[in-house]
């Protein structure tokens, strides 16, 4: 691909902004964050943005995960360290000894960084718990961001590398001349490029609907929901992931809850999920009593059909190049990492080659 010619990114949430940053510092043309309304103003504000591996699913997947860390760690590195990146790592139990058991197996059989923790060793981690499991497991390498400060870190580093940012620009159609794109028109003028990036989350099935591509993704909700204290640090100093809670605390000294959704039935809603949240969180640690909801949110995060990233070329289109992942905030440095080649010098890079859209018949 020549070094001349312009680029196009529609979508700046986590995984667009880091990859215009990734591509700033190595492509000589120009580059165009395009947002509909503000950088992590969607589903990226919404996320837990816990760094970490995967359980249950493909061995090959886990390790891409893995590697994922690794990449978090380099970025960080590359900034600076401006990032803000907590590595205290993550503590959870299963809702028996065994299946906790199954779960530190199953992580150091792929070689990742597990301890199993008895009930002195928790309590010295986390000496706010009240009720201690028999075994749990301790994830050293995982952390957590907060996934708006470090979207809108890595927005201000790609502006000043010359990344050109339109907020407040909502892109209405691809321009298309016979099988290639060619740009984007959106609510006030046409914009050219040779290629134009998809990285609008659930965005990306409207745009791509004129083109007769089907994406196999499909809205994933989850509660989100802040807690804060004013008279107190957070009760927790790691992240937990138990049968009955997934909290963390937040950069800012708050704590920060994530819960499943279940349906839109008033007793359902987000509000009322959190105030159940909190009721746990309060008889599970010391020194709670006077922790409050601030705020709680439905987040709709997309998930392709076999759970697992979507990246590379529209088959049939030239010019057109989507990423689409459920674990965006995890994945977003290394998958863009990655895709940096693939953009800007056409080197199909083969860690990607199992997250093709290809893989989908719907996607041909």
């Amino acid at each position: 691909m020549k070094q001349n010619n312009k680029i196009i990114i529609v979508g700046a949430g986590i995984v667009g902004t880091t990859l215009a940053w990734y591509l700033s510092r190595h492509f000589k043309g120009q580059i165009t964050l395009i947002d509909a309304h503000e950088a992590a103003s969607g589903v990226t504000q919404h996320a837990f943005a816990w760094l970490n591996v995967s359980y249950g699913r493909p061995n090959e997947y886990s390790a891409f995960r893995k590697q994922a860390l690794d990449e978090w760690r380099s970025l960080d590195k590359l900034t600076q360290g401006q990032l803000g990146i907590n590595w205290s790592g993550a503590i959870s139990w299963q809702h028996d000894r065994e299946a906790t058991q199954q779960f530190i197996d199953s992580h150091k059989k792929t070689g990742f960084n597990i301890t199993a923790l008895n009930k002195q060793q928790l309590q010295a981690l986390e000496p706010n718990l009240f009720t201690l499991p028999e075994l749990a497991a301790f994830s050293v390498d995982e952390g957590y961001v907060d996934p708006v400060y470090v979207t809108k870190t890595l927005l201000e580093l790609a502006i000043n590398q010359g990344v050109n940012y339109l907020p407040n620009t909502a892109v209405r159609t691809l321009l298309q001349e016979n099988d290639k794109i060619i740009g984007v028109t959106t609510s006030t003028s046409r914009l050219y490029a040779d290629q134009v990036i998809i990285t609008a989350g659930l965005g990306a099935i409207e745009l791509l609907q004129p083109l007769h591509v089907t994406l196999p993704i499909a809205p994933s909700p989850s509660i989100i929901a802040h807690f804060q204290d004013v008279n107190a640090t957070p009760a927790m100093r790691h992240i937990l992931s138990t049968p009955d809670m997934e909290v963390r605390p937040t950069t800012n000294g708050n704590t920060l809850c994530a819960e499943d959704y279940i349906d839109e039935q008033p007793q359902h809603s987000a509000g009322n999920i959190a105030q159940n949240a909190l009721s746990v969180i309060q008889n599970s640690f010391i020194g709670t009593d006077t922790l409050v909801l601030q705020k709680a949110f439905v987040g709709m995060r997309p998930m392709p059909q076999d759970e697992l990233p979507i990246v590379g070329k529209v088959a049939d289109f030239s010019g057109l190049y989507i990423i689409s992942m459920h674990a965006a905030i995890t994945l977003a440095p290394l998958i863009c990492h990655l895709a940096q080649d693939e953009i800007i010098h056409g080197i199909e890079k083969t860690a990607l080659s199992p997250y093709r859209l290809t893989r989908f018949a719907s996607g041909n």
